[in-house]
């Protein structure tokens, strides 16, 4: 380990150096009127874990590299956010893994080759229709398989030595339509979309960006094309086109306005067509309130596809009490020959800005399949973050009743450098 540590050092140095030279570098003039910052962030990460028989247990080391940076000359912006990660752990072959869906290139070697037990849940698993994390746009396949720590046995995710995401790369053009006094911005590239109000069930979302590779879920970018314009310091008026890694095509238009301070409200409506499916079309209403510690919120989307018309209608709640929160949400459907009833609940306590403890909780009713797990993230552990994860997920729907568990504790430290290359 002292071995490891010291080229992660020795790493670390040079791309610090490097980041110290391009700063140098684009203090010159030509460089300072486009540039505004540099962020290098560099993450050295230990973890190990214990996992149910048939799964996969981690055990191994990396360093994560993130940078990031943004840039304006007159009315254009550029925001960029790579990130890097080195890894070593244990594992038998190597090969190749492109995860196009979130346009990720990772050199796998070494990988988990997986078990027969593993093979054999997988295969349960698949029959029972929760593997794909695909049914009928769902994310019940993420949730039962790939969310328990991340096992290969079951979601074939290979270990790997190298990775480099695009988490975001755009440009942006904002000013005012001449004669109308309206504003609005263009943006073209990678970056962030978010439609929808839910914390685990989007109905709205036609473009389908949130990641369920955990059990907090996220949303994620996609590469796209956004013409904003704004009538009112409240309210936005949008239209997008995107394509993800999978050759899906999306395609939409929203209007966005806020109520005062206690609430907003949306209307939507997109057409989607996936590789080998029928198109679709959507129109969707979501709305959200703030009253005192509680915040409803709901989606309801109609959807028509060649061959049938449903519904999707999403509710739920938070409740923030000091450092306490609850969410939870329910969603269902309307048309459908299957029931398709959907649970989420996440409770967290926020210690501090860098600790937390997070309890998320899954049911999906159409695969009779529950996930939850416990997060803790300790800051200032031997001067770094301990992580520390329990997560497991039961298959109600067969006999005997199928299940796997994963726990795992992992310790990271940071270090950030900055180059300011010029200002606004």
């Amino acid at each position: 380990m002292k071995g490891v540590s010291t080229r992660l050092a020795a790493m670390r140095a040079k791309l610090f150096g490097c980041v110290a030279i391009l700063g140098i570098y684009s203090a010159s003039p030509a460089m300072a009127q486009a540039v505004s910052d540099l962020i290098l962030t560099s993450t050295s990460n230990v973890s190990f874990g214990v996992a149910a028989p048939g799964e996969s247990a981690r055990l191994g080391a990396d360093e994560q590299l993130d940078l990031s940076g943004r840039a304006r000359v007159g009315p254009v912006r550029l925001s960029a956010l790579l990130s890097t990660d080195l890894s070593a752990g244990l594992g038998a072959t190597a090969r190749w893994s492109s995860y196009s869906a979130v346009q990720t290139l990772r050199w796998s070697w070494p990988s988990w080759p997986g078990t027969a037990a593993g093979a054999a849940a997988a295969a349960d698993f698949r029959a029972a229709g929760v593997a794909t994390g695909a049914i009928a746009g769902t994310a019940a396949g993420a949730l039962a398989t790939g969310a328990i720590a991340g096992t290969a046995a079951i979601a074939a995710a290979p270990d790997f030595l190298a990775a480099l995401e695009v988490k975001e790369l755009a440009a942006s053009v904002s000013g005012e339509l001449a004669g109308l006094g309206l504003g609005f911005k263009a943006e073209l590239g990678k970056f962030p979309l978010k439609w929808g109000v839910g914390k685990a069930f989007r109905p709205s979302d036609i473009f389908r960006t949130m990641d369920y590779s955990t059990l907090i879920p996220q949303a994620g970018g996609t590469p796209a094309a956004r013409l904003s314009t704004f009538p009112s310091a409240l309210s936005k008026v949008e239209a997008v086109a995107a394509v993800d890694g999978q050759g899906t095509i999306a395609a939409g238009a929203r209007y966005l306005t806020s109520i005062s301070d206690s609430g907003a409200f949306a209307v939507s409506a997109g057409w989607r067509r996936a590789p080998g499916a029928s198109d679709e079309l959507s129109a969707s209403l979501e709305g959200q309130l703030d009253i005192g510690i509680f915040s409803p919120y709901a989606e309801i989307s109609a959807r028509c596809t060649a061959s049938a018309s449903y519904l999707y209608a999403m509710f739920g709640n938070g409740v923030a009490f000091g450092p306490l929160s609850l969410y939870t949400e329910g969603q269902g459907t309307v048309g459908l020959s299957a029931t398709d009833l959907r649970f989420f609940s996440l409770a967290t306590w926020k210690l501090s800005d860098l600790t937390s403890i997070s309890i998320p909780l899954f049911w999906f009713n159409d695969t009779r399949t529950a996930s939850g797990g416990f997060f803790a993230s300790l800051e200032g552990i031997f001067g770094g973050r301990l992580s520390v994860a329990a997560s497991g997920a039961l298959l109600c729907a067969r006999s005997p009743l199928i299940g796997a568990w994963n726990l795992s504790a992992a310790w990271a430290r940071s270090l950030s450098a900055s180059q300011s290359l010029s200002t606004y």
